[in-house]
């Protein structure tokens, strides 16, 4: 009897680590209907669509050709902002930021509000810069920098422009180069001027450097922001 249960025991232990036996895998969880998310659209997919709504026409509207576009996603649906130039344009010719609110429709777009021309800005057709900033508002802002040269005096404006769900609003606006080197021979001046210190829905502060060096402060007040201490310490053309 002894012999005998000595014979059965490696045989338990075996059976019970698992020893030779062959286990089939676990089968995979049936996936649940819907369960699965979506592949996310391409932007660049998604992007080509905005244009071909907002420009069904073609991107060259008479002199103006808007081939620079961004689309931007906010609360109240998707908005395309486009950047225009003019080819050979003449130099009272500015510069021009249209943006559409759009509503989806199907795999593409549709246009629920245009606004041609919510900004425009420059000289001989074109601004200096442009983008869209998250860093103001909650909203979004447009941001666009023009100027131009006009006898030997150079100049330039920045504009801020919020997307809001009714259309878009200016929110501020305020000279940020002045040069007057091409015109003055005696103790000519060139001051530069740069958004920093941004707090958001508060106010921010334009930093001016180059023969002269001072700050001014702009704090949110109503409905756009505002320059503290009154006139602009900046020469204008």
């Amino acid at each position: 009897m002894r012999r005998a249960a000595a014979l059965l025991l490696p045989a338990l232990v075996l059976a019970g680590c698992g020893g030779n036996e062959v286990r089939k895998p676990a089968a995979a969880p049936t996936p649940t209907p819907g369960a699965r998310p979506e592949p996310a659209a391409d932007p660049a997919a998604r992007l080509a669509a905005a244009v071909k709504a907002a420009w069904p026409d073609g991107v060259k509207q008479g002199p103006i050709t808007f081939d620079d576009n961004k689309l931007v996603d906010t609360g109240f649906g998707p908005v395309l902002v486009s950047h225009g130039h003019v080819r050979d344009a003449a130099h009272a010719d500015g510069g021009t930021i249209a943006v559409h609110y759009l509503d989806a429709d199907g795999a593409g777009f549709r246009v629920r509000q245009s606004f041609p021309k919510a900004a425009e800005s420059g000289s001989f057709g074109d601004l200096a810069e442009w983008s869209v900033s998250d860093k103001f508002l909650d909203r979004p802002v447009i941001y666009l920098e023009g100027g131009g040269t006009w006898q030997g005096y150079t100049c330039s404006v920045t504009t801020l422009v919020e997307l809001r769900p009714e259309g878009p609003a200016e929110i501020a606006s305020f000279p940020s180069l002045y040069d007057d080197g091409g015109a003055v021979e005696d103790k000519p001046q060139s001051i530069r001027g740069r958004i920093a210190d941004i707090r958001k829905g508060q106010g921010f502060t334009v930093k001016f450097e180059g023969t002269r060096s001072f700050a001014e402060r702009y704090s949110w007040r109503g409905d756009r922001y505002q320059r503290e201490g009154g006139e602009s310490r900046i020469p204008t053309c």
